[in-house]
C-alpha cells in the first residue's frame, strides 16, 4: 500500500523518491495498492530515472531483478514453433526485451495446464528462457501484475505464460 507522502523505491535504478499525489480515474486520491490503476507523483527524484517499466517498492523490499527465468506458457500459434535456442521477444508488465529461449523441459496442454504424457502440436512450455538485460520480476505465485508474460516472434503473439521460478535474482544497480 503507497499513501501519499510515501518514501518509495523506484527500480531498477534504486532512486528513492516521495509520493506527492496520487490519482485514480483523474480523481485524488489518498492510497494506492498493488495492482492499481492509478498515476502517482514522485518529488525528489530526478526524471532520468523514471522509465517504462519501473516498479515502485517499499524502500526496505525493493522488487528483484533478473535475466534468467523459468516459465509456464501456453502457446498460441503453432504455425510458429517455439524450441530450445528460438529468439523471441519477452514482455512482462509494460518491459520488453529480447530473449532466447534455452531449455525446455515439459509440455503442457490448453485445457488444464498439466504435464502430459505426449505433447500436443504447438503447446509447448520453454522451462527456461535467458533474457539480453535484467527485468523487474516475480513468480507469479507472488505477485500476478509482475508474473504474467506473453511471448512474441516476428510482430505476432506466439504465447502467453506465468513466471513459474526466477533464477539468479539480484537487485539493480546503485
Amino acid at each position: 500500500m503507497v499513501h501519499n507522502g510515501s518514501k518509495v523505491i523506484v527500480m531498477p535504478s534504486r532512486a528513492l523518491a516521495t509520493v506527492r499525489s496520487i490519482e485514480r480515474d483523474s480523481s485524488p486520491s489518498n492510497s494506492a495498492k498493488a495492482g492499481d490503476n492509478v498515476a502517482v507523483s514522485l518529488s525528489g527524484i530526478d526524471p532520468i530515472h523514471l522509465m517504462t517499466g519501473c516498479v515502485l517498492c517499499h524502500p526496505d523490499f525493493p522488487v528483484a531483478m533478473a535475466t534468467k527465468l523459468e516459465l509456464k506458457i501456453l502457446v498460441l500459434d503453432i504455425s510458429m514453433p517455439i524450441i530450445a535456442g528460438s529468439q523471441i521477444e519477452f514482455y512482462v508488465h509494460h518491459v520488453k526485451e529480447a530473449a532466447r529461449v534455452v531449455r525446455i523441459v515439459s509440455f503442457v496442454g490448453p485445457e488444464n495446464w498439466e504435464d502430459l504424457q505426449k505433447p500436443p502440436q504447438g503447446s509447448s512450455n520453454p522451462s527456461k528462457v535467458d533474457l539480453d538485460a535484467a527485468v523487474c520480476v516475480e513468480e507469479f505465485a507472488r505477485c500476478k501484475a509482475l508474473g504474467r508474460v506473453f511471448l512474441r516472434s516476428l510482430g505476432n503473439t506466439v504465447a502467453v505464460g506465468i513466471v513459474t521460478k526466477v533464477l539468479e535474482p539480484k537487485l539493480g544497480p546503485g
